[in-house]
């Protein structure tokens, strides 16, 4: 009898062991970008969030970071998801460092609108872009966006080339960007974003180039008093995730993440065509001259020679 009371009582606890060791332990995911949390970046990652911690049943938490907590420029962002002191980022322009096949994308002019950058980014030749940050111990998600990319500055209007002619502009760390704006004229000057806002006002730099959103959400109107609606590049942002992180994942918890990545990539993209006349009208309202270009093509063809290193490299 007591051979058998030992023997059931093992059971019990083998069976309360083996219970534990099922039980799925909580991933939890810190997410870090460098623009506000105010900004389409920040409501696309809400709904990420939402998303991801709904459909796993709480099983993944999200942690936001936006406004560059974690990190003050996407130069940062990607340097920590890498070695895995955060597990997600997204960064735009500063990933051409780490990955220069996303430099095709800076190319100036080179999407005819939001319909046409998205259909290349989505496409197979996007996903091949993407891939390459598996170098980097990145796995890539989705492409976000920035948006169409225009200028401010405190000098002068911006109507033709040759008004850019001895201006100090701030770009991001861009080969491309920087040649961009060099064709034009200009003196671009790479900074990092947590930077741009002070520079402006002390007129380390005339002006710089963002999207709306951007502009809007960083004030730049209070030290910028003009605006050209230049287009001069589609700016996509890359939302990655460790990729140790990602292997450790289940296939179902992958699959979870990748769905949620690309619902916030929908509505961050959503929030930026929609908001587009009402924020020029916000930026009107306080106090920019907002210009508009008549020859386009005076723009695409003094960027021209930017394309060529890049098409042969």
């Amino acid at each position: 009898m007591r051979k058998l009371t030992a023997l059931f009582a093992g059971l019990l606890i083998i069976g309360v062991l083996s219970g534990c060791g099922n039980q799925s332990e909580q991933v939890v995911l810190k997410f870090a970008y460098e623009l506000p949390q105010s900004h389409p970046w920040g409501q696309g990652a809400e709904r990420f969030k939402e998303i991801v911690e709904e459909e796993s049943d709480g099983e993944i938490q999200v942690q936001l970071y936006g406004g560059g907590q974690l990190g003050d420029s996407g130069r940062e962002v990607q340097e920590s998801v890498a070695i895995g002191t955060i597990e997600m980022g997204l960064s735009s322009t500063p990933l051409e460092q780490m990955n220069p096949y996303q430099e095709i994308f800076s190319l100036p002019y080179i999407f005819l609108n939001r319909e046409h950058a998205w259909a290349s980014l989505d496409s197979e030749a996007g996903d091949m872009v993407g891939e390459h940050l598996l170098e980097y111990n990145l796995q890539h998600l989705a492409f976000w966006e920035d948006g169409f990319r225009q200028v401010t500055n405190s000098v002068r209007p911006i109507e033709m080339p040759e008004d850019f002619d001895g201006l100090r502009i701030r770009v991001p760390e861009s080969p491309v960007r920087m040649a961009t704006f060099s064709a034009l004229g200009s003196n671009p000057l790479p900074m990092s974003f947590s930077e741009v806002f002070t520079a402006l006002q002390q007129g380390t730099v005339h002006g710089q180039e963002n999207p709306l959103p951007v502009i809007v959400n960083s004030s730049f109107y209070d030290v910028q008093p003009y605006l050209t609606l230049t287009n001069h590049v589609y700016s996509p942002a890359s939302l990655f995730i460790n990729e140790d992180t990602w292997q450790n994942l289940s296939a179902e918890h992958q699959h979870i993440i990748q769905t949620a990545a690309e619902a916030g990539r929908d509505l961050n993209r959503e929030l930026n065509e929609r908001d587009e006349i009402e924020l020029v009208e916000r930026l009107e309202s306080e106090g920019m001259e907002v210009f508009e270009l008549e020859d386009v093509e005076a723009f695409q063809e003094a960027t021209q020679p930017v394309w060529e290193p890049v098409v042969e490299g």
